[in-house]
């Protein structure tokens, strides 16, 4: 995505670059303020990103960033290199207060059935993989702590049901890191970072109580370890615990304890990081 046209306005951000999501730590150092103010416009969404669509019927809250003296340039590039050319393009708007500023736009309205959102305000639980999509995971979770495993044919259930919430709950991940890294940025690249999330180290030491190790299904030389002492590590084994669910000859007696534990890690991190999240969200910190 090319740089505005006017670098010396201050930027107006809507969605993922709000101040208290974790995109906004792309341009923190070149934000000098920020306030709260809105547009008119309305609130669409595509492909899970939020999107303005500019009218005169509705109103859009958000921040204005206004950058420090110097950066505007490295501000705006950080911005371009994140969000995606395929889904915005800069526009020039007035703002509530009176302020011009950039701002992204939807481009190509007519195009990938954006979706209309009624609300003002989009904020993360908006997107159905944090709300619904993790309330499935829980669900199937406490289903299978409830199921007994004293036949053959019930233990194939609980593992089955395990592997499903596991591999729908890595999807959400890759959803959180699409919003938190850049849509545009490759998938096992954004997958690898989520270990730098803010906060991600405390939660992972208070939540991985064991340790372990899981082998490549494909090449049993390379392991991966289990270990809250090191949060990049502990990401590399849930991520290889979810390759593995797509590979033959596994031994269910012998994994399902591996993928079951797992399931309650990462899904408990999951869940204390959103709301965290949430909150720094409402709060704006």
């Amino acid at each position: 995505m090319n740089l505005p046209e006017r670098l010396d306005w201050p930027l107006f951000v809507y969605g993922v670059m709000k101040p208290g999501f974790p995109a906004f730590e792309a341009i923190r150092a070149s934000v000098a303020t920020s306030k709260r103010d809105s547009v008119m416009g309305e609130l669409l969404v595509r492909d899970g990103l939020p999107l303005l669509g500019k009218n005169d019927r509705r109103n859009v809250t958000g921040y204005l960033l206004h950058w420090k003296p110097g950066q505007e340039r490295t501000g705006y590039a950080a911005v371009c290199a994140f969000e995606s050319r395929k889904h915005y393009k800069w526009s020039e708007v007035t703002l509530a207060t009176g302020t011009q500023a950039n701002a992204l736009v939807i481009r190509f309205p007519d195009k990938g059935n954006p979706q209309h959102l009624d609300s003002s305000s989009w904020n993360l639980r908006d997107d159905p993989a944090f709300g619904p999509g993790l309330e499935t995971v829980r669900r199937v979770l406490e289903e299978v702590d409830r199921m007994l495993g004293d036949t053959f044919d019930s233990n194939w259930q609980r593992f089955f049901r395990s592997q499903m919430a596991y591999l729908l709950l890595w999807s959400i991940l890759e959803r959180l890191s699409a919003l938190c890294f850049g849509p545009g940025r490759d998938p096992m690249q954004r997958i690898n970072k989520l270990h730098e999330l803010p906060g991600m180290e405390d939660l992972v030491r208070q939540n991985v109580l064991r340790t372990d190790k899981v082998s490549d299904s494909r090449n049993p030389e390379t392991a991966y370890g289990l270990d809250n002492t090191n949060t990049k590590n502990c990401f590399a084994y849930y991520y290889q615990v979810r390759s593995n669910l797509s590979h033959r000859g596994k031994g269910v007696f012998n994994e399902f304890n591996k993928v079951h534990s797992s399931l309650k890690e990462l899904l408990a991190i999951t869940e204390q990081y959103l709301s965290k999240l949430q909150e720094q969200e409402e709060s704006g910190a």
